[in-house]
């Protein structure tokens, strides 16, 4: 009897002990760097030129991969605080709904930094899944458009309008967001100190955007005209990363 309880002990420690490794503590860092993947979830309200909704007039934003890093700090075993950080990302803005014949109608790139607030499962073992929340702060700049954008507007105008402008040139500003953000990610030890990090995120991204035209009428006077759109982003981010705790 003694024999088999003694075999059965050695058995559960051989299997438990792949599974064991030294917890991190408070204090510790751990440094993480690796690609990602940005894919919009784009929704948003349609077009308005001159103060007025023009239907179905509407934008989408591609994926885009990138380099991705980020910054713990352990206050115990289980929580830590996150910052992420990364390379900028550079999306295509395409038209979608009556927009979507135009094609790409410019660019933007973004850098997302985010602090958040994890929790971290379980700190003594080889696989350490963690959940986290915090808030977002989404800076959004080198805004570009295309011709073909231009030459949209400006004949949507005509045919609204009844004029005759031609030339010129638009321009894109879009502002700053601020939001929540949300993560559910694993570390996985394969070696001392050596993780492999997989992590999936959700941004909440609100981007208020602004089309300033200038043109010309048929005698040539320059014409301003002004569109806006109302765009939420709310990108899912997932990245693979290498981990190296301090």
């Amino acid at each position: 009897m003694k024999r088999s309880r003694s075999m059965t002990l050695l058995a559960a420690t051989l299997v438990l002990a792949p599974l064991a490794a030294p917890a991190q503590s408070a204090g510790d860092w751990m440094f993480r760097i690796g690609p990602g993947y940005v894919s919009p979830n784009t929704s948003d309200e349609d077009l308005l030129f001159e103060g007025q909704p023009l239907d179905d007039f509407r934008i989408d934003i591609d994926d885009q991969a990138g380099l991705a890093f980020n910054l713990s700090w352990f206050a115990s075993q289980n929580w830590a605080v996150e910052l992420l950080a990364s390379a900028w990302w550079d999306h295509e803005i395409d038209g979608a709904g009556a927009l979507e014949p135009l094609g790409r109608l410019g660019s933007v790139k973004h850098l997302p930094p985010t602090l958040s607030l994890q929790y971290h499962f379980l700190p003594d073992r080889r696989i350490r899944p963690y959940l986290g929340a915090g808030l977002n702060y989404t800076l959004l700049f080198d805004e570009d458009t295309t011709s073909g954008l231009h030459e949209g507007i400006v004949a949507t105008a005509n045919g609204a309008l009844g004029t005759a402008y031609a030339g010129g040139r638009t321009k894109l500003d879009i502002d700053n967001s601020f939001g929540v953000a949300l993560q559910a990610g694993v570390d996985i030890e394969i070696a001392p100190d050596w993780f492999l990090n997989l992590d999936l995120r959700w941004i909440d991204i609100d981007a208020d955007a602004e089309l300033t035209t200038d043109t010309f009428d048929a005698g040539g006077a320059p014409v301003r005209l002004d569109s806006a759109i109302d765009v939420d982003i709310d990108p899912w981010v997932a990245t693979a990363a290498i981990g190296f705790r301090f």
